[in-house]
């Protein structure tokens, strides 16, 4: 039998800070958002609707709109054109009022129009699509100033994760050989300023989160596969991704699997773990996931997105989605403690009508976990949990149009929020009162 260490009732209770008041989520780096005071005047509140795009392309709530920044094929500064199949992105401060965006091209064609010298790999001199595109916007307007391609080379970048000291991870979804690498992007500068991170581990890697309240510096990585580990990369030197370093996989005590196939955990659930480490990295012999489940790591169905945050106690918490766990196989969130060693599911779903395949993954300004959808479906849902897990609907593609919800993040000071519309190749960013969502938020 798995030993479970804390209830469902257990759990709510500790997810609430003071009488009636909830415990907020704390961004592991963030800087302090624009906002800070809560106002429940009954008009400053969002009412929970969506207003319908007239567009047709995407439903928020009547207190926010969005611009569309960059779309698939449009013309950039370097003369190339802006890649297909958008996917992960963050925003980066830049000197002058100005925003860079470090966006993923989840694509693995061969690109004539790229160049075999700057760009990762090539087969017979003609580079692979794949990589990141910046995308540097003013502030104040939104216009985009200059846009560039960052990394090429590369194939299905899926997601990645912003590092502590302003750079971005992306990360190649494949095990094809040469490939399944994380790789280090400075958003100020063009093709050539990247790095490979071979010793993070060669596998199909989905994002990256750093804990850098961890005096290790440890980075917690996602593998996109039906049977996929979760990886901590620790770093001999904390800010040195590219160098020495060991890599470990989760085992939780008794649990094989955690796709919950069985219907055996329940929602707050909580599990004892530890840590195995890996020790062919880059895979040259064996699959690093084969290597983990040898040692009796645990498996999990389609991890996709992970963040880190903070809770009251000042510990560090790893959030990251199952894109098909669950009973129902429509998804679940997982909570790792890295304090008390523990794991306790957060959240599966049993109806896809109020979630159906979280994918990417960050926290708000106001502190929920914001999630995308990527089901396939004709209405992805942008879905907003509370840390007590209650659940809102904070924007949906809208007119039936089937594209993946991906990319979410937040500017440094919280007042825009960007995403991706995959398979429509539109990178939008969304303003207006945030303080309204905040509020609802609180009151539900």
């Amino acid at each position: 039998m798995v030993k479970k260490l804390q209830s469902r009732r257990n759990f709510l209770k500790t997810s609430i800070a003071g009488a009636g008041a909830l415990m907020a989520f704390h961004a592991v780096g963030k800087t302090k958002f624009i906002f800070e005071k809560t106002n429940n005047k009954a008009h400053d509140i969002w009412d929970g609707s969506l207003t319908e795009d007239k567009n047709a392309l995407f439903d928020l709530p009547n207190c926010l709109k969005y611009t569309e920044v960059i779309n698939s094929g449009d013309l950039m500064s370097d003369g190339l054109l802006y890649g297909g199949d958008p996917d992960g992105m963050e925003f980066f401060d830049l000197p002058g009022k100005k925003l860079a965006l470090v966006i993923n091209h989840e694509t693995s064609h061969l690109d004539t129009s790229l160049n075999k010298t700057t760009a990762y790999r090539s087969v017979n001199r003609i580079p692979y699509s794949g990589g990141t595109s910046t995308v540097i916007i003013n502030q104040e307007n939104l216009s985009v100033e200059k846009s560039f391609r960052s990394l090429t080379g590369t194939i299905k970048n899926c997601a990645g994760g912003k590092t502590p000291w302003n750079t971005w991870i992306s990360c190649e979804e494949t095990y094809q050989d040469n490939h399944g690498y994380a790789f280090e992007v400075n958003p100020q500068i063009k093709l050539h300023g990247y790095k490979r991170l071979s010793n993070m581990g060669r596998f199909k890697r989905e994002a990256v989160a750093i804990d850098i309240n961890d005096n290790l510096g440890s980075v917690y990585q996602t593998e996109d596969s039906p049977n996929g580990l979760l990886y901590k990369f620790v770093p001999l030197k904390k800010t040195d991704l590219a160098g020495s370093g060991k890599l470990y996989a989760l085992k939780v005590r008794n649990l094989i699997n955690a796709d919950n196939s069985e219907a055996k955990i329940n929602i707050g659930d909580s599990f004892n773990v530890s840590w195995v480490e890996i020790q062919d990295p880059e895979a040259v012999l064996k699959k690093t996931k084969h290597q983990g489940i040898e040692k009796g790591a645990t498996t999990f169905n389609g991890s996709e997105g992970i963040i880190v945050q903070k809770n009251d106690q000042e510990e560090s918490e790893v959030f990251f989605t199952c894109k098909s766990g669950g009973f129902s196989g429509l998804g679940q969130i997982w909570k790792y403690n890295t304090s008390e060693e523990t794991l306790t599911l957060f959240y599966e779903s049993s109806d896809k009508e109020k979630f159906w395949m979280g994918d990417n993954i960050t926290i708000a300004p106001w502190g929920d976990l914001i999630v995308c959808e990527d089901n396939d479906s004709n209405a992805c849902k942008l879905l907003g949990f509370t840390p007590n897990g209650k659940m809102y609907t904070l924007g949906k593609v809208s007119s039936n149009n089937s594209t993946e919800i991906a990319g979410v993040c937040f500017s440094p000071d919280g007042s825009k929020m960007a995403l991706n519309l995959q398979h429509a190749g539109k990178t939008i960013v969304i303003t207006g009162d945030w303080e309204k969502i905040k509020n609802l938020s609180k009151t539900i």
